[in-house]
């Protein structure tokens, strides 16, 4: 009976933590929007398992000795700062140019990796291991003490209620949709590229502020 309850403990904790930690609209989220708002349910929610998988990627990573490099080196942080905002204003600066080109051809450039979209959007965001380093250094670690299997119950239990709040988050903007006429939605598509390129914008200066102070 205890083993069942700290199971149910287990899955209950992971979903909401896995909610929780979704709700915030970084990048990838504006992103995953933007392609639901512009091309559809399935696009929007592939960008999501790409974003998934990114942080799937970091959990990873810094178990496996990440987290001792970002704490111990503060120029390494910075330096990831400023390249991840690098990154963000090159996708969206190359976005933003090719629109005329993809409204011509009803086809984005994007289209054939929009899991890819998602997934380097995520692992270029800094705020994402630093998420992920506090995840770790609590509720992770407290369901690791308790066991491998209550452990893994935990995270996939995480992992679910990340991909649900986003299936969530994409069948809304697909159908607000229907409250919109097409140009709108084309100006909103603009306006999310717009948001993710200033936050690369953003995240430059914060890690030039970084590196020199």
């Amino acid at each position: 009976m205890t083993h069942l309850l700290l199971l149910i403990k287990a899955l209950i904790s992971g979903f909401t933590t896995g909610i929780a930690i979704s709700i915030p609209l970084g990048p990838a989220a504006i992103e995953s929007v933007n392609r639901t708002i512009s091309k559809g349910f399935k696009q929007g929610f592939i960008v999501s398992l790409g974003a998934i998988t990114a942080d799937i990627t970091y959990l990873v990573l810094i178990n496996c000795g990440l987290s001792r490099l970002l704490h111990h080196n503060k120029k390494t942080a910075a330096l990831f700062w400023i390249i991840s905002g690098f990154v963000l204003v090159a996708m969206e600066y190359n976005n933003l140019k090719n629109m005329d080109k993809q409204n011509k051809h009803k086809v984005s450039s994007q289209n054939s990796y929009p899991f890819w979209s998602g997934f380097i959007l995520t692992l270029s965001n800094p705020m994402t291991p630093t998420l992920w380093l506090g995840l770790s250094g609590t509720v992770i670690r407290l369901w690791r003490r308790v066991g491998n299997f209550y452990y893994c119950s935990f995270i996939f239990s995480l992992i679910l209620g990340m991909m649900t709040w986003f299936a969530v988050l994409n069948f809304l903007a697909f159908k607000g949709l229907n409250i919109f006429k097409s140009g709108r939605s084309e100006k909103a598509s603009i306006y999310m590229k717009w948001i993710i390129l200033l936050l690369g914008i953003a995240f430059i200066i914060f890690g030039l502020i970084k590196l020199i102070f």
